[in-house]
């Protein structure tokens, strides 16, 4: 999943008249032009995906054209945020309040269809999911968006709110917006009022798939002649070319730049899902105590085979003292088979972490029962939470994982001889040993081939040509929980992450 800056989504809120504070974008190596807003104005440095831009120098305020000039030439300048896209001039507002507003994905369910969760909230800043009393949330179809008077509806049930039908006008717009250009997420963080009980959006963000935007958009989603905000780090190269040799689903990281303040708990995250992203971004936004060293999303049905290795990426990060993983609770991904790339990633990579993991979607309860009988067997720490449990109740167990004591066991030893199947895609080995399997019975690994591909003829093991391995690692995880080890996988690693 890609990240959208603010200043290009407020090109596509402006599209679908969407109302936005007044802003100029300046870009690199272009001269500000004369009809700026009224001062004071704020500066904000352009670079996509950054969270805690204020706090990390990426947003100033202004009040002279001396101190514009001085401020917006350091912005545009390489720093240690890298180089941004460029720097928004925004016209500082005396606001009356600050609210929240968010669309993203609802994955849907057994008995729901796919479609989109608005999220409003009468308190703006992080944490949202916590605020239950000034919080509203509303399922939309993405072919028969609700109309403004159904949201306007909804939001005079909320306390505190008395522009409902301004509000609902504006939310409209977004969900318009949310739904016009096929984005993953959309928030607007604040969402202004003004004295006049007029409001506009004061800052926003998107994020959306690559293979979601049109021809005709590509001007706004990647300009041209745009240049890469930030140097791309050696962690992040491998999950390039993990991309480049399994291109199903998602697999999306980036490191953080920024420095952590002084005490902040690091926290590795594997972030399933715009979902997930959005109720880990709302939970700790703010806070500094929290320091997320590293955005992720492992969605859309990609294999077990690729969530191990950009999981064995994530825990490669140096520092780093607990691992997070979290969906939005409508996983489309299989959980039992992430639980089991999970497991793999945590037992064979050398800097296992601490971990807080949250399944939600299909075969959750296989996913946490699996944790329950491997817990105990592995050099670190590990507590599931069900999906109805959010990442602001998982937040407060970060302290105590944190303290753990990691017990670095034997390194890992990939298997011996010679694979007995090469998988290309997902890429994968399947290394089987029949001496640990002497009984005539079907071996546990084989049943729990949910495709086929693993078939057992006369005592051993071969491949049905009609059936497709889809890297999900049920055989061997039943091989090695009730089986005796007799198949092994290995999925080859660069050596920067070992």
């Amino acid at each position: 999943m890609s990240a959208l800056p603010e200043y290009r989504t407020r090109i596509l809120l402006e599209r679908e008249n969407v109302p936005l504070v007044n802003g100029v974008f300046v870009s690199p190596g272009e001269e500000h032009p004369s009809d700026l807003p009224e001062m004071p104005v704020y500066l904000k440095a352009q670079i996509p995906g950054a969270t805690s831009r204020k706090s990390s120098g990426l947003v100033r305020r202004v009040a002279t054209t001396e101190e514009l000039e001085e401020n917006l030439s350091i912005l545009l300048s390489p720093g240690e945020w890298g180089v941004a896209e460029g720097v928004l001039i925004a016209e500082g507002l005396d606001l009356t309040a600050e609210y929240y507003a968010g669309c993203m994905l609802d994955f849907g369910s057994k008995e729901r269809l796919p479609g989109g969760m608005l999220l409003f909230s009468t308190e703006g800043g992080s944490g949202v999911e916590g605020r239950s009393a000034t919080l509203l949330k509303m399922r939309f179809s993405l072919l028969h968006p609700p109309p403004p008077e159904e949201i306007e509806s909804e939001l005079k049930k909320l306390e505190n709110l008395e522009e409902h039908a301004a509000v609902a006008g504006f939310l409209k717009g977004m969900i318009s917006t949310f739904i016009e250009y096929k984005l993953n997420v959309l928030e607007v963080n604040p969402l202004g009022v003004l004295k006049d009980g007029s409001i506009l959006a004061v800052d926003c963000r998107a994020e959306f798939e690559k293979s979601a935007v049109r021809k005709r958009d590509m001007d706004v989603f990647y300009p041209p002649g745009l240049r890469s905000s930030r140097d791309i780090t050696k962690l992040e190269e491998v999950v390039e070319l993990i991309n480049r040799d399994d291109p199903s689903g998602t697999g999306f990281f980036r490191q953080n730049r920024e420095t952590p303040s002084e005490g902040a708990f690091r926290v590795a995250t594997n972030l399933c899902g715009g979902g997930g992203k959005m109720l880990w971004e709302m939970t700790t936004g703010s806070r500094t105590d929290i320091f997320t060293m590293n955005e992720s999303d492992t969605s859309g049905g990609l294999s077990a085979f690729k969530s191990y290795r950009i999981l064995r990426v994530i825990l490669a990060q140096k520092d780093a003292q607990v691992l997070l993983l979290t969906g939005s609770g409508m996983a489309f991904q299989n959980q039992h088979h992430l639980a089991a790339a999970v497991w793999k990633a945590l037992r064979e990579s050398p800097t296992p972490l601490p971990s807080l993991l949250r399944f939600g979607g299909t075969d959750e309860d296989k996913a946490r029962e699996l944790f329950e009988r491997v817990s105990g067997t592995l050099p670190v720490p590990v507590k599931t939470y069900p999906a109805v449990v959010f990442p602001n109740a998982m937040v407060d167990d970060i302290r105590d994982m944190a303290g753990e004591t990691v017990k670095i066991g034997e390194a890992y030893i990939t298997p011996e001889g010679e694979p007995a199947i090469t998988v290309l895609i997902p890429p994968g080995k399947i290394y089987y040993y029949p001496e640990r399997w002497q009984k005539d019975e079907i071996p546990p690994s084989v049943k729990a081939c949910p495709t086929g591909f693993l078939k057992w003829n006369k005592n051993a093991l071969t491949t049905d040509p009609e059936a497709k391995c889809i890297g999900c690692l049920m055989c061997e995880t039943a091989a090695l929980l009730d089986g005796n080890a007799e198949i092994l996988i290995e999925l080859e690693m660069p050596e920067v992450v070992d």
